[in-house]
Formats: structure tokens, sequence, C-alpha cells
């Protein structure tokens, strides 16, 4: 399977979303940890701003952007279409997360917020941008469909 992802003519400074993803990742720890994910409800809103509007009014992002100014780490300018399409990814982990968790399945919960900690960390620490995997599989899923 090739790996692809999403394409679009707009940009964005992939060390913000990476500082973003870290910030994910710390707030996801914070709820396996002590048990309490109603941060999770404020990531639903914080990925959908990023997912489906500029993401200018997502807290995260205006974080991210500080802390890149501040430490004057250059910019790093990506495709901003695999980065809207993780941040929905984003969306639906956490609505999933969210409804476990109110539904009392704390396992499964536990889970999910685990597998969305470790792809935070991976886009932060690595650049490895699962949402491309996942985008590249589905492309497959829809061909097979097609065919």
């Amino acid at each position: 399977m090739e790996l692809s992802c999403p394409v679009s003519a707009e940009r964005v400074n992939e060390n913000v979303v990476r500082i973003i993803a870290f910030m994910v990742a710390v707030i996801a720890i914070t709820c396996m940890v002590f048990s309490n994910y109603w941060a999770i409800v404020f990531l639903i809103f914080d990925f959908a701003l990023r997912a489906f509007t500029t993401g200018k009014f997502s807290l995260l992002k205006l974080i991210g952007i500080r802390i890149s100014n501040a430490f004057s780490i250059p910019p790093k300018m990506k495709d901003l279409a695999p980065k809207k399409f993780a941040a929905t990814l984003g969306v639906v982990f956490c609505l999933l997360i969210t409804a476990t968790f109110l539904f009392n399945f704390y396992t499964l919960a536990l889970i999910l917020t685990f597998i969305m900690m470790v792809f935070a960390l991976l886009e932060s620490l690595f650049a490895i941008c699962v949402g491309c995997y996942i985008y590249s599989f589905l492309q497959v899923f829809v061909k097979k469909n097609e065919a």
C-alpha cells in the first residue's frame, strides 16, 4: 500500500502543529492519570475549530504559536490538508472517548485515550502523521468498493 495524504494549496507551520500535538498528548496523559475525562470535551471543540474552520479561535493553536515565537522556532511550512484530516480524526476520537466514558465503559475510554496519546506523540516527537496512514487505508477501501 502506497502512503497518500489529502492535499491542498493551504500551508501550515508544522512546528506549531507538533507543539499542539504535544499539548494534546499531555492533556490525554493527564486525563488517564487522574481518571478525569472532562478535558477531552475541550479537545472536541479545539479539534473541531482546527478541522472545520481556519482555527484562529483554537486555544491550543494560539498557545502553540506563542510557544513557537517565544523560542524563535523557524517556521517549517507543510500542506494543511493532512493536518485538517488528522484534526477531524481527533474530533471522532474525542467523541468516542467521551461517549465511552459517559456510558461507564472506562476501560475502553482509557484504551482510546491511550491510542490518541500515542498518535499525538508520534506527530509531536517524530513528525509521523498517523492520519496519512488512515487516509491511505480509506482510499484503498474506497477503491475496492468502487470496483
